[in-house]
């Protein structure tokens, strides 16, 4: 770091290079000691104020959707795009230099974290549906959901994208939701239909992990099949943990019942946020309240938080048919260890999709981290 003068007053250079921070007093008679003491010092501070964990999200404001960031307090909502063709976001690259958004219901396209630059990188069209996407560690690729309209047959399927060639690979023909890139780069979960019975009839779903390169599919949740009494468990919007030892997830519990005058009904029983860690096998539920309506989640604090969007107050046991007036959407932040909820939005309107990513990867690309490669995933 190298004091010098800008603009007739002394200053020094940011620690990542992205301009120069006015010294607030001259460093002209000051000893050595005391100048490392300075520099020190305005290096902390600037290693501590330089960037925010940042929130990308969707929001519908005034009948319109459109994509916004903030920070993870919930300040500094800016909106990046807003309109044309319902943009919705779905990943930060991991170097935090690229938002990752679809627009209707298969065309991807990457922008700049300010919404600069936006650049087509799949074309789509009426027959195919693409679902949630996630970028591999390198930020090279990106594996989504597909399902395809052919000849009035659906046929699904998990694809990843090569990001700079365009080119699409099929690694597996299952049908799945919610696929989430492992941080080591050497697997990939998703959400899948539960078959029980003779009939097969689905029972819910549950959370499915295989190879990168779409081997050894398998559950990796014990399944909830069928529950008693005509309960069913819905598992979804998987997510790993920064450091790829667990797995977030959002579930439904439903039941069929006879109502009078109606005939046979669905009720929802509770919905809930549960955690697993791979190591010991344990799965927690986290205490959120079970009329918590969830529609997406991600970890935040590193680790030590969960980030949700819900619709809090949502009538439980009672029959689910027709139109329902549906409470609002919002951002939430769960802190795990107090179990502490903090509201991050209030617009009346619906914030669905959400992702983070930390500051330490929006103030310097991080070191150390292991890059994998594709070919290298796939040995």
């Amino acid at each position: 770091m190298d004091a010098h003068v800008y603009e007739g007053r002394q200053s020094i250079t940011d620690y990542n290079g992205r301009g120069h921070v006015p010294l607030p007093f001259p460093l002209r008679g000051i000893t050595m000691h005391k100048c490392k003491v300075v520099l020190l010092t305005l290096l902390l501070l600037l290693l501590t104020t330089a960037a925010h964990a940042k929130i990308v999200f969707s929001s519908e404001r005034n009948g319109v959707w459109g994509i916004y960031v903030m920070d993870d307090d919930g300040s500094n909502q800016t909106p990046l795009i807003e309109g044309g063709g319902d943009p919705f976001p779905e990943s930060w690259s991991p170097d935090g230099k690229q938002i990752l958004f679809s627009r209707g219901v298969s065309v991807l396209y990457l922008m700049n974290p300010d919404g600069t630059n936006i650049r087509q990188i799949r074309e789509g069209d009426r027959w195919d549906y693409v679902g949630k996407c996630s970028f591999s560690p390198d930020g090279k690729f990106i594996v989504y959901n597909r399902l395809e309209e052919i000849d009035n047959n659906q046929k699904p399927s998990v694809e990843v994208l090569n990001i700079e060639t365009g080119k699409t690979e099929v690694i597996s023909d299952l049908s799945v939701t919610h696929c989430d890139w492992s941080p080591d780069g050497r697997h990939i979960i998703f959400a899948r239909p539960v078959a029980v019975g003779i009939a097969g009839d689905v029972g819910g779903n549950t959370i499915w992990i295989m190879g990168a390169d779409g081997h050894n599919p398998r559950p990796l949740i014990p399944s909830p099949g069928l529950q008693r009494d005509n309960f069913h468990i819905h598992r979804s919007t998987p997510r790993w943990s920064p450091d790829g030892q667990k797995i977030v997830w959002t579930e439904v519990e439903q039941k069929w019942e006879m109502v009078p005058n109606i005939g046979i009904a669905l009720f929802t029983k509770a919905f809930r946020y549960m955690i697993y860690d791979l190591k010991s096998g344990n799965i927690k539920q986290l205490h959120i309240p079970k009329d918590y309506f969830p529609l997406d989640i991600d970890w935040m604090d590193d680790g030590d938080s969960v980030v949700f969007s819900a619709r809090a107050g949502m009538p439980l046991n009672e029959p689910i048919h027709g139109v329902q007036e549906n409470p609002p959407c919002y951002i939430y932040k769960y802190h795990i260890r107090t179990g502490e909820i903090t509201q991050l939005t209030n617009d009346p309107g619906r914030d669905p999709i959400i992702d983070w990513i930390s500051d330490d990867v929006l103030s310097v690309t991080p070191q150390g981290k292991k890059k994998v490669t594709w070919g290298a995933i796939k040995e």
